[in-house]
């Protein structure tokens, strides 16, 4: 049975095997279903999907991230969604990283007629450009304590800069997360 990954906006990719120049055998993915495909992911990896939804194969990492602090900050962006921003958050390394995506549902309510409002939405938000503009740092591994950042797109600064003090991760989504797609996000800091 061939391996096959669906990302979340509906496309299927496989995970095809081929030979090395110096040797052995390297595993990609890819959309196309022809080809040596590989029957499951290699042992110690993993197949990894960013927000945009760019596939790739890559060796599995030590997580230091536990999965009831991705499922907090989660569930503060669910409440946050709207219909012009929609959020992800996606674990790297020591840090849980906020991704907005604009998704432009106006113009979509205004050109497609043939789909429901709540179609429209899902569709929009499946299909947004996501982009980081907040994090949580893990500073202190033994009492859980977060570091928040934000990102700052001004000309001369354009890095995470910090926002606040470190914190346990449920003070920091209740005090950071209610800004994000308001202007307030850019007096952060």
């Amino acid at each position: 049975m061939a391996f096959a990954y669906t990302t979340r906006r509906g496309k299927t990719y496989y995970l095809h095997t081929g030979s090395k120049r110096g040797g052995g055998i390297q595993h990609y993915v890819s959309t196309d279903p022809r080809g040596p495909v590989a029957d499951a992911v290699p042992e110690g990896f993993e197949i990894h999907e960013t927000p945009n939804g760019q596939v790739y194969l890559r060796k599995k990492k030590a997580v230091r991230i536990q999965p009831a602090e991705l499922a907090l900050v989660e569930r503060e962006l669910q409440r946050r969604q709207t219909s012009q921003h929609c959020y992800l958050a996606e674990v790297s390394d020591e840090k849980i990283v906020i991704h907005e995506g604009e998704t432009h549902i106006d113009t979509l309510r205004a050109i497609s007629m043939r789909f429901s409002v709540k179609g429209l939405e899902e569709y929009a938000a499946r299909n947004a450009n996501y982009v980081p503009v907040m994090r949580f740092v893990l500073k202190d591994e033994a009492k859980r304590i977060f570091q928040p950042e934000r990102y700052c797109f001004r000309g001369s600064v354009e890095d995470w800069i910090a926002i606040g003090e470190p914190d346990p991760l449920k003070k920091l989504t209740e005090k950071c997360l209610e800004h994000l797609g308001s202007d307030s996000f850019c007096e952060l800091y």
